[in-house]
């Protein structure tokens, strides 16, 4: 005869299957194999931006650690605005004239700065670290201000930033990733425009050649029909 708690076990087993296959639960697994970051080096994406009070879209740009930039496009109180971020320094623009960032910008800024040091931090890592669950790849951490969830395709691309604390959400679109442009030593001189790069070698070449020595004037002796007419007397 079979072991009544031996077939007890069978059962429970069964039953448990049943449950979670009749309830639809997400079983959430470990990230099968290596996904390769896509933040690790230079990139670009259209982002919106959604808080408390509200909505904002944007081109998102990131040229290396601590080398960020953004374009607003939405709401009209912040279209084309630019906000540069460079170390610890945030300058902002429009259409090339420098100001101080303005109030209307103050909450969004401080939100993105939480994301782009988050998205520094993991740049470290060429792998991302996390979490699959209904094709997707959920990368969790903590900061100083709350926790926060950081969502990917199941192909690697960077879908949804979440920060509860703020009630900030920061859905990603469009992500385009700079070829050839190295992960963390980027900065924004080495993203330079070419024309203004050949400008400026074609200014230090010029400055290398010296200046040509004036030739010595060549006397002209005057003749009688290069005098004015006016000045021959009868």
């Amino acid at each position: 005869m079979y072991d009544v708690r031996h077939i007890k076990r069978i059962f429970a087993v069964i039953s448990l299957n049943a449950v979670l296959l009749n309830t639809g639960c997400t079983v959430v697994q470990s990230v099968p194999g290596k996904v390769s970051n896509p933040m690790t080096g230079a990139f670009t994406a259209e982002v919106t931006i959604t808080n408390a009070d509200t909505e904002s879209k944007a081109t998102l740009t990131r040229y290396g650690s601590d080398a960020w930039c953004v374009l607003f496009r939405e709401p009209q109180t912040l279209s084309g605005i630019q906000l540069d971020f460079l170390d610890d320094e945030v300058k902002a623009s429009y259409k090339g004239l420098e100001f101080s960032v303005p109030q209307s910008a103050q909450a969004i800024r401080t939100e993105l700065e939480d994301l782009m040091n988050i998205i520094d931090d993991m740049s470290l890592s060429p792998d991302l670290n996390g979490k699959t669950a209904e094709n997707k790849i959920i990368c969790e951490g903590a900061i100083e201000e709350g926790s926060y969830t950081l969502t990917f395709t199941d192909a690697g691309i960077p879908a949804e930033f979440s920060l509860p604390c703020y009630g900030l959400v920061i859905v990603f679109d469009s992500f385009t990733q700079q070829a050839g442009t190295p992960s963390t030593e980027t900065t924004f001189s080495e993203t330079m425009p070419p024309e203004t790069a050949v400008q400026t070698e074609t200014t230090a070449e010029q400055a290398a050649i010296p200046e040509p020595i004036p030739a010595e004037p060549v006397a002209v002796e005057e003749t009688a029909s290069e005098i004015p007419s006016e000045s021959i007397t009868e």
